[in-house]
Order: structure tokens, then C-alpha cells, then sequence
């Protein structure tokens, strides 16, 4: 579901930590309206769809939005698949959307190629500070000190687990490392004689292994590829392991669409993933009992991944006023809070955060994992790497080569794609709790 990121450098070690600001001292933004601003002006907004309730979700925050701007036309058009692809190519082609999703991981391509609206001037006028965010969240969107998105909500990953299926294989507590996570696996796929974990081939998952591993992408310094080392090795071992020994499903293997899914089905009783999992089970299992933990901790400690996505608007917009309008409702205190109210993830405001803990104590963990997370970028040339190395994930599960040269070939892959230096916001890792980093 969300399977689906310069820079001054683009290392994904550094912490960025966030003071919350007090929710008194945020106002309500102020909604842009110039007299150029068409009657009716017409806006196409697309984005991607993770699953039917998102979409229905994300329906009902545009109909407030069009109840409380009846002098824009707003017209929704999902990309059902292939999302990023489709994106590239109306870019290219000057037939994109005026506003759309971009995602943190694929938002350097655009900026440094100046296909994104710079909406500073209009933050401006509209009292909206890029300080109004996180700072590791929106310096995703910022480059050579210009903005071109504003993050809209941000996951982090979590295990999700069923509480039955544990409990009657004898685990009172979830795992909380490595050690312990393969001691449950072993025990629960002992019990049911099949394996009880499902992990997604996808480095999008397996990343937060390798950072817990002590593993790197992009050095201290900023001046090279670390992918290739012994942390790095431990981390793929102990990933791919859990599968090659027989304690972990695929989504494919186990007739899923994605882990979230191998759950809500009985498929599974571990897996990885975000907050979005809470309204995809209460639609697709609601009588399961689960629960969440932190990611496990690996050799080097607590690691996980924070991933956000802005709302952009296109350079070429013919309605660059009415594509901020919506910008700024959907990403402002009213809008944001809305959308995240829904549960299905995170306020990137600060001063949204404590209403949101409040309203979701069960999802703790996923906040706790902001202390710590690894922000899903790696700069310009980050998407076309992950193509690469999920191609070599995939051939490593599918047991045709073994993950030595499956480091070998991300780390010479990472070498030639990813753009190294730069001058844009440094975006580090993401922290974006209130107390933590939320």
C-alpha cells in the first residue's frame, strides 16, 4: 500500500529533531484569494491509490475542501497503478495534473529538473512558513533554499502483529530484537507448520534492517556509496534468512496482495508496515485482535523508515494561484487535521501532533519510531536505484543469486544512479513526535 524519496548532501544518518510549536500559536491558514483568481477556476489534483478506504478517505476531505471553495472546480483523477511511472511521463509530456503527490523519494528528480512550482511567494502571502513543519519532513520538498511541495502526512514502519495467533503459540511478549524475532518465528511456524511472518521483497522494508544492522547508504561525508560492507551483509542475511529457512512468507507466496493483506487474511501473524494498517484492517478483518511494537532492535540498535509525500504543484500550471489554494487547505491546520483525524497517517504540523496521540494512543510505537527513523530519500537518482536494487532483492528471493552480489550489485548500482553533493536541504532523517520526534 504504501509500497509505493538537494540537498547540502543527502545522507539518511543525520537526525533532525523538531520542537513543537504550541497549537494556540498556530492560526488557521489563511486561504489565498487574489482577484486574478478565476471564477471557477478548474484544478486537476491526482495522487495514487493505496486502497478503497484511502480513496474514500481522501474523497471526503475534497468535498470539504470544494464545500468551502465553490469558486474552484477541483477534479480528482487516481492513478490507480505504476503511480510514479505515469507521473514521469506527464511531467515530461506537460500534461500532468496541477497539484499531485510527490513522493520524498522521487521529489529530487523533479526539483532539480525545475518541474515543480515554487510555492515560497506564495507561502508568503498566506503567512505559511516552512517552520509550520517538521523540518526534516518539508526539507524533503526544499531545494537551494526554495520550496516546491508541503508534506502532507508522514508514516513510519512498526511490526504489526495478531495477538492470538501469539498468544496461543506460547509468546507473551512481542519480539523485541532480532534474536527474539526469530525465536517467534520459528515457534509460530512450529505451530502451524508453515511459515507466520510475510515480508515484502521490497527494500522499502528491508532498509530498516539495514540501518539497524548499523548499515549506511551514503557516508558521514556525503562523498560516497556505503551500501557494500559488513553491516550492510548482516542485515540482508538475517532479512532474506528469515525466508530462505522457511520462517517468512512473501505476498506472492502466500496468495496476498501485500503483508497488511496476508494478515487481514490469516495469512500471517507478522509483519512490517506502517500506520496505514489500521483503517485497511478494520474494513478488511475487523474481528482481528493485533497489536503493535516497535521494529525490533538489530545489532546496532532501533531503526525504522519515515516516509512522507507532499502536494506539489506543477511548474506549468496555468492556475497557479487556485493549485496553491488547494495546497495550502490540504496541507493547513484545517485540512491536515481532517485527513489525519481519519487515523490513516501522521500530522507533519507539529502543533497537530498532540491532538493526534490523543485521539490514536494505541499507534505509541510508530510516534516512538520517529526518534529514530531514517527518512526515505537518497537524493537525485534515488528512484531509478530503488527500481534497481528491488529487481535484486526480488532475484536473491527467488534464490538465483545470493546476497553477497546482491550488495555487489545495489552498492554499483547506488554509485551510478545517485547524484552525490549538492546544495539542498540536508532532509537527514525525519523525527516527528513532540516529545520524541514525531
Amino acid at each position: 500500500m504504501a509500497d509505493d524519496v538537494m540537498k547540502r548532501r543527502f545522507s539518511t544518518r543525520n537526525r533532525i529533531r523538531a520542537v513543537p510549536l504550541a497549537a494556540a500559536a498556530i492560526a488557521a491558514p489563511t486561504i489565498l484569494r487574489h482577484s486574478t483568481l478565476a471564477q471557477q477556476a478548474e484544478i486537476r489534483i491526482t495522487g495514487w491509490t493505496s486502497s478503497d478506504a484511502e480513496n474514500t478517505l481522501f474523497s471526503q476531505i475534497l468535498d470539504d475542501f470544494r464545500t468551502a471553495n465553490p469558486d474552484i472546480k477541483l477534479n480528482y483523477e487516481p492513478i490507480p497503478a505504476d503511480y510514479a511511472t505515469k507521473l514521469q511521463t506527464d511531467i515530461a509530456a506537460g500534461s500532468v495534473a496541477d497539484v499531485f503527490y510527490v513522493d520524498s523519494l522521487l521529489a529530487p528528480d523533479f526539483m532539480v529538473n525545475n518541474q515543480l512550482l515554487e510555492l515560497d511567494p506564495y507561502m508568503a502571502k498566506s503567512n505559511v512558513s516552512a517552520s509550520d513543519f517538521y523540518p526534516g519532513l518539508v526539507g524533503a520538498f526544499q531545494y537551494n533554499g526554495k520550496t516546491y511541495g508541503l508534506p502532507k502526512d508522514w508514516s513510519g514502519l512498526a511490526m504489526v502483529y495478531g495477538t492470538d495467533a501469539l498468544t496461543a503459540a506460547g509468546i507473551t511478549t512481542p519480539p523485541a530484537n532480532w534474536d527474539d524475532l526469530r525465536t517467534a518465528a520459528q515457534t509460530l511456524a512450529d505451530k502451524a507448520g508453515e511459515p507466520r511472518i510475510c515480508l515484502a521483497a521490497d527494500i522499502a522494508r528491508e532498509f530498516a534492517f539495514h540501518y539497524a544492522a548499523g548499515g549506511e547508504v551514503i557516508s558521514d561525508d556525503g562523498t560516497k556509496i556505503v551500501i557494500d560492507s559488513p553491516e550492510g551483509k548482516t542485515a540482508l542475511d538475517f532479512f532474506y534468512g528469515l525466508y530462505k529457512d522457511g520462517l517468512a512468507t512473501t505476498p506472492a507466496d502466500s496468495g496476498a496482495e501485500w503483508p497488511g493483506d496476508a494478515l487481514a487474511k490469516g495469512f500471517s501473524d507478522i509483519v512490517f508496515e506502517g500506520n496505514w494498517i489500521f483503517p485497511f484492517l478494520k474494513d478488511s478483518a475487523p474481528d482481528l485482535k493485533f497489536g503493535i511494537a516497535e521494529m525490533p532492535d538489530g545489532p546496532a540498535g532501533k531503526a525504522t523508515l519515515a516516509f512522507t509525500v507532499s502536494f506539489s504543484a506543477f511548474a506549468g500550471t496555468k492556475q497557479p494561484d487556485a493549485a496553491w489554494t488547494v495546497i495550502n487547505y490540504l496541507t493547513g491546520a484545517e485540512g491536515m487535521g481532517k485527513w489525519t483525524d481519519l487515523g490513516l497517517a501522521m500530522p507533519t504540523r507539529p502543533a497537530l501532533s498532540d491532538h493526534w496521540q490523543q485521539q490514536f494512543p494505541d499507534r505509541e510505537p510508530f510516534i516512538k519510531g520517529g526518534d529514530y527513523a531514517h527518512g526515505w530519500q537518497l537524493g537525485p537518482g534515488g528512484q531509478a536505484f530503488y527500481n534497481d536494487a528491488n529487481a535484486d532483492l526480488q532475484a536473491l528471493f527467488a534464490g538465483t543469486q545470493d546476497s553477497a552480489t546482491t550488495l555487489k550489485h545495489w552498492q554499483k548500482s547506488a554509485e551510478d544512479r545517485i547524484t552525490l553533493g549538492g546544495t539542498a536541504t540536508p532532509t537527514g532523517s525525519p523525527v516527528a513526535s513532540p516529545d520524541t520526534g514525531s
